[in-house]
């Protein structure tokens, strides 16, 4: 009975060291330990990850913040709209549209040979709407690097 009785005490004891010494293994979290280092002068701090949020945290901002500028510039478009009526801005507008029109027409008129300079002029701005086109494809394909892992099965 006394060795039973030694064995339970001898157990508790393992059980409460372990306890105790889980307990006392305590890491604090970098900001107290920089705030801490911060008292004591000519220490070097510890360097701070910061914590990245959650992936539906961020789906959540982004898609609340994409509503509220989609309904801000719904809002502005009715505001400034309403307003542009009110001031005759769309005729102003539709003569602003018509004015290079008119002016190639006297430009024309008054110097036939410039039909010509402006159809080259229109032919190098399409080529180099093409030479932007691929520019582009160019930049944004350059670093795309597809993640293809091709899996290899097994016979057994």
């Amino acid at each position: 009975m006394h060795n039973s009785d030694e064995l339970i005490q001898h157990n508790a004891d393992d059980t409460f060291e372990q306890v105790l010494r889980s307990e006392m293994r305590w890491e604090a979290p970098p900001e107290l330990t920089n705030r801490l280092l911060g008292l004591v002068p000519g220490a070097v701090g510890v360097a701070v990850m910061p914590a990245r949020p959650k992936p539906w945290y961020m789906v959540l901002v982004i898609s609340l913040t994409a509503m509220i500028i989609g309904l801000s510039l719904a809002i502005a478009w009715q505001f400034y709209g309403l307003l542009g009526t009110q001031l005759g801005l769309a005729d102003w507008w539709q003569q602003l549209q018509i004015a290079p029109d008119l002016g190639l027409r006297w430009l024309y008129a008054e110097l036939p040979a410039t039909r010509y300079v402006v159809a080259v002029l229109g032919s190098v701005r399409d080529q180099l709407h093409w030479l932007l086109l691929a520019v582009v494809l160019w930049l944004a394909l350059d670093g795309w690097s597809p993640n293809i892992q091709l899996r290899r099965q097994t016979t057994s």
